[in-house]
C-alpha cells in the first residue's frame, strides 16, 4: 500500500461526511450487527464515515484505520471536534489492509469504502485485492459482515469473497463497475442466506 499525495487526500476528504451519510443510508439496512458491535473501519480518511457508526451503532469498539498517518490525524481532529474528549471505544491506527495487526474473528464488521483499490500498485490491478479480503476475513468473527464499496475488478472481488465463504447480503451494481456491497460470512451449522 502507498500513502495518498495531497491532491488525493483533498479530493477524499473534501465530502467525506456527506458521501459516508449517503453510504451508511444504503447499506444500514443490510447491516445486521449485534447490540455493542466491535467495528473495524479500513481507509477511514477524515473519520465522517467514523462518526456516523458511534451515532447509529454505539460500538463498543471502534477501530478507526488508515494506511496514511496525514489520514489519522485529519480522523483524530475531525472526532475531536465532533465528540470533544473521544469516547474510550474509539482506537485510532495505522492499519495496512494487507496486514491486519488484529486477532482472529476480532471484528463484527469491517467497513472498506472505496479503499481496496489503494493495496494495488494500480487502482486497477488485483494482484493484492485477494490478500486483503483474506485478511478481512480472518478478523471477522463467525456471522460477521464486510460492508464496501468500490470501483474497480468488481467482479472479480465478488468471485473472490465467495470463493472465501462470503455470502452475498446485498449488492447494488452502479454506473462503470461501480459496486456497494454487503457480503456475510457463514456461521458454522446455520443455513446458507442468499440474497
Amino acid at each position: 500500500m502507498a500513502e495518498m499525495n495531497r491532491w488525493s487526500r483533498w479530493f477524499v476528504n473534501r465530502s467525506n461526511a456527506r458521501r459516508s451519510a449517503k453510504v451508511l443510508r444504503i447499506l444500514g439496512p443490510h447491516l445486521e450487527l449485534p447490540a455493542a458491535p466491535r467495528i473495524l473501519e479500513l481507509g477511514a480518511g477524515r473519520g465522517g464515515l467514523s462518526a456516523l457508526l458511534v451515532d447509529r451503532f454505539r460500538p463498543s469498539k471502534l477501530v478507526v484505520s488508515d494506511f496514511d498517518p496525514e489520514q489519522i490525524e485529519a480522523a483524530r481532529s475531525y472526532l475531536g471536534r465532533r465528540f470533544g474528549p473521544l469516547p474510550p471505544s474509539i482506537e485510532l491506527r495505522r492499519v495496512d489492509a494487507m496486514q491486519i495487526p488484529f486477532e482472529a474473528g476480532t471484528f463484527d464488521c469491517v467497513f472498506a469504502i472505496a479503499m481496496l483499490h489503494h493495496v494495488e500498485a494500480h487502482h486497477f490491478d488485483y494482484r493484492e485485492r485477494p490478500k486483503a479480503l483474506a485478511e478481512i476475513q480472518r478478523v471477522l468473527a463467525p456471522g460477521g459482515v464486510l460492508a464496501f464499496s468500490e470501483f474497480s475488478r468488481t467482479v472479480e472481488m465478488r468471485r473472490t469473497l465467495i470463493e472465501l465463504g462470503f455470502l452475498p447480503r446485498f449488492e447494488r451494481p452502479g454506473w462503470r463497475g461501480r459496486e456497494l456491497a454487503v457480503f456475510g460470512t457463514r456461521v458454522v451449522g446455520a443455513p446458507d442466506r442468499r440474497s
